[in-house]
């Protein structure tokens, strides 16, 4: 940080000063570019001088601890193994036949 006290005190330095000690009030900003006058980036061609799209940007890495935080209720969920029908109530596994809807003893034949 000693450059830059350094380099503030030289700046100040050379400033002109008024002689009540005070410094000139610098000039004003130049006028704007006029279209013909328009800044070109040699690699992006002359169309994406001042319409060219800025994109987002991270400013820091992400740990593999924070990404787990916010990508942990998005985590695929255990099938239960086992669940019981709803008409009979007999344990059988998830997308299996058991009693087509009917209610009561599968095991009887109501015909």
């Amino acid at each position: 940080m000693a450059a830059a006290g350094w380099l503030r005190r030289a700046a100040a330095a050379s400033m002109p000063r008024l002689p009540s000690g005070l410094p000139l009030i610098p000039p004003p900003p130049p006028a704007p570019l006029t279209e013909a006058q328009s800044l070109v980036v040699p690699g992006l061609g002359a169309a994406a001088g001042p319409a060219m799209e800025l994109m987002a940007v991270p400013k820091k890495k992400v740990s593999k601890y924070k990404k787990g935080l916010r990508n942990g209720p998005k985590a695929l969920k255990p099938v239960p193994v086992i669940v019981r029908c709803r008409c009979c109530g007999r344990v059988k596994l998830p997308h299996f036949y058991c009693c087509s809807g009917e209610r009561g003893n599968p095991s009887e034949s109501s015909s």
